[in-house]
């Protein structure tokens, strides 16, 4: 049986065991303090959690980072950040039911439509099975580009020098 419910901040360290599984090198996942220091500074853009919740364990066995945007594409749009599932939680149902539950949340808050970005490659199929699965589109393509302040300083000087 799972249960979705919110997951307060106070309560996030119930979180961090599924959050691990989908990011599992991220600093800001790396104790609990760390990631209380990130949902307080990504509190002020309204991320959320929600997990789903089994008999007899303790930490969710699925997790849901979610915030609510304005976006002038699409309107108000609840955004899923992120989705995990414990490994021996697997095939269950959680995924299935955090979607649903957060479809429900989506129209509670007014939003218009559910979206996420979802990596590529043969590790997320499964993932992307269970979005389409759902009834959800790909309608977009993602592009992301890594700055570095070195590359962004020769640019700021290579427009300087251009003036």
């Amino acid at each position: 049986m799972n249960r979705v419910r919110p997951i307060a901040a106070k309560d996030a360290a119930l979180a961090l065991p599924a959050l691990r599984e989908l990011r599992p090198h991220s600093p800001a996942l790396g104790d609990e303090p760390s990631f209380q220091r990130h949902l307080g500074a990504t509190r002020a853009e309204g991320y959320r959690l929600a997990g789903a919740f089994e008999d007899g364990r303790t930490e969710a066995a699925a997790v849901a980072g979610y915030r609510v945007m304005e976006l002038l594409a699409h309107g108000r749009i609840l955004y899923l950040d992120d989705l995990s599932t414990l490994p021996d939680a697997r095939g269950r149902g959680h995924a299935r039911a955090l979607l649903e539950w957060l479809d429900a949340e989506a129209l509670r808050l007014g939003c218009a439509d559910l979206h996420l970005d979802s990596g590529v490659g043969p590790t997320r199929f499964i993932a992307h099975r269970q979005y389409l699965k759902h009834g959800m589109n790909i309608t977009s393509h993602h592009f992301a580009k890594e700055l570095s302040a070195k590359e962004l300083s020769a640019k700021e000087l290579s427009a300087k020098a251009l003036k």
